[in-house]
């Protein structure tokens, strides 16, 4: 049985073969309509959500299976030992995806559970984001992708791990701009941080203009975790991050005759980590990025499926 806690775990084969299943389905979801016929997963979430929800949910339907929304703070993993909640539920599903603000709650659910568990998000990766963020690209790229250029501009963050992670095991050059290459503390990873320093193709620039010079792609995220963004408890800290970061704003100044395709996994903060007009950009991507999140989903279930030997 194999968990994903992030893209550490795979090697460059297996997220090829999960992109090219992904691909498949997309173009042919009837063919693929009961393949997880009577499965059903659980989808537990600390973190508010749209898009992960949306699409695992959409995704187990359009599969022939069931998910299963639970709340955290309205279960019982509020109330007792993650352990003891996980060991019940999944004696009940055929899968859990979780969607945490902790990654060591992860590790906590993966050790007791009897079934496959994704990381639908914490506060170190996005592996499924990636998935989706190289599915995207793959799809506006005429060529090889190891000849392609991401850029990503803004903070180090649980996506640009992910990103980073999948982009050296694909071959694919990236240039991450942040105002310092150690970023948000909250999401350091020494196993990425160690690519920052050895890969030939990842690079950390402070100057987000000499990052988006060549680039085929440019992508930003939130500068501000989606749980402290409306916080008032957290408005000075806030008020800091947004000044050191309007540098690295996406814009139609910093974009300017750059033939680049614009990228963003949403939710989008206009005005702040990119502007309102470059959202409207012939160049931007993002909505059909986010559709795919459904179809990267898709491509996840039937491999981690088919490791488990658990396919219908």
């Amino acid at each position: 049985m194999r968990h994903l806690p992030n893209l550490q775990c795979l090697d460059g084969t297996e997220i090829r073969a999960i992109l090219s299943k992904a691909a498949e389905i997309k173009a042919d979801p009837a063919r693929y309509d009961r393949l997880l016929h009577r499965k059903s997963m659980a989808m537990l979430f600390q973190k508010t959500s749209t898009r992960t929800r949306v699409s695992f949910e959409v995704a187990m339907t359009e599969l022939g299976g069931h998910a299963i929304y639970i709340d955290w703070a309205t279960s019982n993993f509020v109330l007792s030992g993650i352990e003891h909640e996980t060991a019940y539920l999944s004696r009940n599903v055929s899968c859990i995806m979780a969607r945490l603000y902790h990654h060591s709650d992860l590790q906590k659910i993966m050790s007791a559970s009897l079934v496959p568990v994704i990381n639908g998000c914490d506060e170190l990766y996005h592996p499924c984001q990636a998935l989706t963020d190289v599915l995207t690209m793959q799809e506006h790229y005429a060529g090889d992708l190891q000849d392609a250029h991401l850029a990503f501009i803004g903070v180090q963050n649980n996506v640009s791990n992910s990103l980073i992670t999948i982009c050296d095991k694909l071959g694919i050059t990236m240039t991450i701009a942040t105002p310092e290459q150690e970023g948000n503390t909250a999401s350091a990873d020494a196993t990425v941080n160690q690519i920052l320093q050895t890969s030939d193709r990842i690079n950390h620039t402070t100057d987000p203009r000499e990052a988006v010079k060549n680039a085929d792609f440019v992508y930003t995220d939130t500068w501000i975790d989606m749980q402290y963004f409306n916080n008032p408890e957290h408005s000075e800290e806030n008020e800091a991050k947004l000044a050191l970061m309007k540098p690295y704003q996406l814009n139609s100044a910093l974009l300017d005759g750059i033939d680049c395709k614009i990228m963003h996994d949403m939710p989008i903060h206009d005005g702040f980590e990119i502007s309102a007009e470059l959202t409207r950009d012939p160049r931007a991507i993002m909505y059909e990025q986010a559709a795919n999140r459904l179809h990267a989903q898709k491509g996840l279930l039937w491999w981690l499926y088919s490791e488990a030997g658990n396919l219908s």
